[in-house]
């Protein structure tokens, strides 16, 4: 799994506005030197922000700064992978030269310097930007620009946010780092159904058990068992939510090949045992 670095042509636009469809998302781990937000509308799956990784859900609002590491995966889930999204892509300087640099864009200035680590907005910062960026889609140009102002104006004044990331844009000393992630990365996606042998990742990553554990934690937070054990409950919630399966069945399916474990797992990350989440049709859980 290579690195890749997008190219963003917006034409004879300012700035690209777009509302995407497509299947499932496997788009590589890219770089672009656009700021970027991203409104979810329909999908789920995993996102990677720089050294962050995490679920995303519909009505996820995201906004990445220049040359930060960042994909959203959902080949590897059960069903409805569908993805439905709109993406604002823009130069700092798309309005002109120093145009945030003005005293009356020291917030959004700010916004955007502080978005070198990937932001994720939420709350009714979130429910009022949906409504704007939806607004941008069919808008003509003038009318987007405004529209753009307008929500990196709420955006900034927003105190429903998570910063995502502890590592900020990827600098050429860091790229080989993140290459090697990228693959332990996709590699678990692909395979967390199945038996994960510690010391079989480490070998693919080149290193050491010790220090695969350092690296791994290091970068995700969690430890290798962790993270694969995050990826079966995801998977399992969202066969539990089609309900044509048992919660026997979805055990096994998703990974686990111990029932009582597979309860306790399940129960500690979302709060409810399988069987209550399937019988009440929860979609998310933390």
């Amino acid at each position: 799994m290579k690195f890749f670095e997008e190219k963003i042509l917006p034409g004879d636009r300012l700035f690209v506005i777009k509302e995407e469809r497509f299947p499932f998302n496997d788009f590589p781990l890219h770089t672009h030197p656009e700021y970027e937000i991203i409104l979810v509308m329909k999908s789920s799956g995993t996102r990677y922000v720089g050294d962050h990784i995490a679920d995303f859900f519909p009505g996820d609002l995201c906004l990445f700064g220049p040359n930060l590491p960042h994909t959203f995966y959902n080949k590897h889930m059960p069903a409805d992978r569908e993805v439905h999204q709109v993406v604002i892509q823009f130069d700092e300087n798309c309005l002109g030269p120093g145009f945030f640099d003005r005293p009356q864009f020291a917030a959004i200035k700010t916004l955007l310097q502080r978005s070198q680590h990937g932001i994720n907005f939420t709350g009714p910062t979130r429910d009022i930007a949906e409504e704007k960026i939806k607004a941008m889609v069919n808008a003509d140009e003038a009318e987007a620009v405004a529209g753009l102002i307008s929500v990196l104006g709420l955006l900034a004044k927003s105190t429903d946010h998570e910063v995502l990331s502890i590592q900020k844009q990827i600098a050429a000393s860091v790229q080989k780092d993140t290459v090697r992630m990228n693959l332990i990365y996709h590699y678990l996606l692909d395979n967390f159904r199945n038996d994960i042998v510690l010391e079989d990742v480490a070998a693919m990553a080149n290193l050491t058990v010790a220090a695969f554990c350092r690296y791994f934690k290091q970068h995700t937070r969690k430890t290798l068992s962790e993270f694969v054990n995050d990826l079966r409950i995801g998977y399992a919630c969202s066969l539990l939510h089609q309900k044509e399966m048992s919660v026997l069945q979805v055990c096994f399916e998703s990974g686990f090949n111990n029932i009582s474990y597979f309860n306790r797992r399940f129960k500690k990350q979302t709060g409810v045992s399988p069987l209550f989440y399937q019988k009440n049709n929860t979609r998310r859980y933390s």
